[in-house]
Order: C-alpha cells, then sequence, then structure tokens
C-alpha cells in the first residue's frame, strides 16, 4: 500500500506552506501542470515562469486553474518538482522561444481626416 507521509495531494491548508513561483525557482525546480482528463503534460522550468507570472504567484493557482486544451478544472493539477540526474538529457521541458507581435484589426465606419 502506498503511504504519502500523511500528506494527501491537496495542497497545505495553511497559505504559510504553500510554494510560490519565486520559491521554487530559487530552488531550481520544474513545474509539471498535468491534465488527467485529456492527458496533457507539460513542464516548465520555474526560473522561466517568474517573469510571466511573478515571484509571489502560488504554484497550484498558476495557468487559471484550468486546462489549456479541453476547459477543465476538475482533473487540472500543477505543482513543483525537483529535477533529478534521470532528467538529464531525457525529459522535455518547454522553454521561452520569444514573443510574436500581432496586429490587431477593428472595422469601423469612415471618417475625413482632421483638418490643421
Amino acid at each position: 500500500m502506498f503511504h504519502d507521509g500523511g500528506m494527501g495531494k491537496n495542497p497545505p491548508s495553511s497559505i504559510f506552506y504553500r510554494t510560490r513561483l519565486g520559491q521554487a525557482a530559487a530552488a531550481n525546480m520544474l513545474i509539471v501542470a498535468r491534465c488527467n482528463l485529456c492527458r496533457r503534460s507539460r513542464i516548465y522550468v520555474a526560473a522561466d515562469l517568474v517573469p510571466l507570472y511573478g515571484p509571489d504567484t502560488f504554484v497550484f493557482e498558476m495557468f487559471q486553474g484550468r486546462c489549456p486544451r479541453c476547459g477543465s478544472g476538475d482533473f487540472w493539477s500543477v505543482h513543483e518538482r525537483y529535477a533529478c540526474d534521470a532528467d538529464v538529457g531525457m525529459l522535455t521541458v518547454r522553454r521561452p522561444a520569444g514573443v510574436r507581435t500581432i496586429q490587431l484589426w477593428k472595422d469601423e465606419l469612415y471618417s475625413a481626416p482632421a483638418k490643421k
């Protein structure tokens, strides 16, 4: 039988024991986001997420608590973990690859340009 040492999969009830993204980044941890409904799983380096979410964001609250693929919140989990020696050269992680800017357009009625 599996024994988890009294700790369940739920985050600790006290806010003082929940890991913040800045703490995970300082400890060189990985962030694992997984949906158990559609089986989507992504692993991120915590330090890469700090500029996007900020160091005070709780790890379990990241990605708005919903799967980006299927939208499920009931089967979505985000947690932190340490990398191990077996991960080197074998684990695929998502890393920032740049920023894409998209021009937005809207339709509106034409008006004559203002005269100076």
